[in-house]
Parts: C-alpha cells; structure tokens; sequence
C-alpha cells in the first residue's frame, strides 16, 4: 500500500488565502495559472469568507476551505461577449465560463470573477438551468471537476 498519499479525493482542499482583500463564501475561485495553454485550472467554491478587516478569517488560520465538486447555485449571466456586449441565451448543458479576476501569485488564487458563455473565459462547469440572453440569473452549474462534467 502506498505511504505517501495525503488524501483520497480532492474534492475540498485547503489553501492558503490571498491577503488584503475580501473573498466571501460562495465565490468562484480558479486555482491554478493557465501556462501554455493547457487549461490545467480547477474551479471551486469558497466554503468560508475572508474579510481585509478584523478578524481577517473566519477561522483565523490563513486558509481556505475551497470545494472542487459538486453543483451549485451561481449567478450567470447571459452573454457571450463583454466587449463589445453581446448577449446570448443560455441552455441547459451550455459551458459556464469564468471571465476577469485578479490573479494572486502567492496563493495561486484568482478571484473576483464573473460567470457567462464568453469561451474566452476559463471553462468552469456546465450550466443545468437556462438564462435569457443579457439576463443575469442564479442558476445550477456542475463544476468541471464533478465526476460526471
């Protein structure tokens, strides 16, 4: 048996939280640097918030619980360009992409971002739930590291 694994899924993994700035629970994360092209970014989910003020974590350990797995309830908004804006309804099944950020070299956390169908963003999950175009909606998304995405 092997002795140097250090945990059987990766659905939750704990990350060490940009500094300085707010990240509230529920917010799409990306971990990762997209280098070469190769598209090797997971797309989570924020399971505590940090705040730029006191107490800075809810938890005061300078990590974060981030979830890669499941479905949740995200806003999307119907559009598949920001500039020039151009609108697009949004089917079940569609790919739900993460555009904007800031990135964060330190902790490998880019945050900030907003959802859509723009495929120049980072692919993050499939949209279960419809959007009208230019629309902005809370909708279920399945996350691109759920088993089945």
């Amino acid at each position: 048996m092997a002795t140097n694994k250090n945990q059987e899924r990766y659905a939750t993994l704990s990350l060490l939280m940009p500094s300085g700035i707010t990240i509230n629970s529920n917010s799409v994360l990306l971990f990762g640097r997209n280098q070469g092209g190769r598209n090797h970014i997971m797309a989570g989910i924020a399971q505590e918030s940090q705040s730029s003020t006191n107490p800075a974590y809810d938890n005061n350990s300078g990590f974060l619980t981030v979830d890669f797995e499941g479905v949740y309830n995200l806003s999307v908004t119907g559009q598949a360009s920001k500039s020039p804006a151009a609108g697009a309804a949004i089917k079940p099944g569609d790919e739900v992409f993460a555009d904007g950020g800031t990135y964060d070299p330190v902790s490998g956390i880019t945050y900030g971002n907003s959802l859509d169908v723009d495929v120049n963003g980072t692919f993050i999950g499939i949209a279960l739930d419809p959007v009208a175009a230019g629309a902005t909606s809370t909708i279920r998304v399945i996350l691109k590291n759920a088993p089945c995405a």
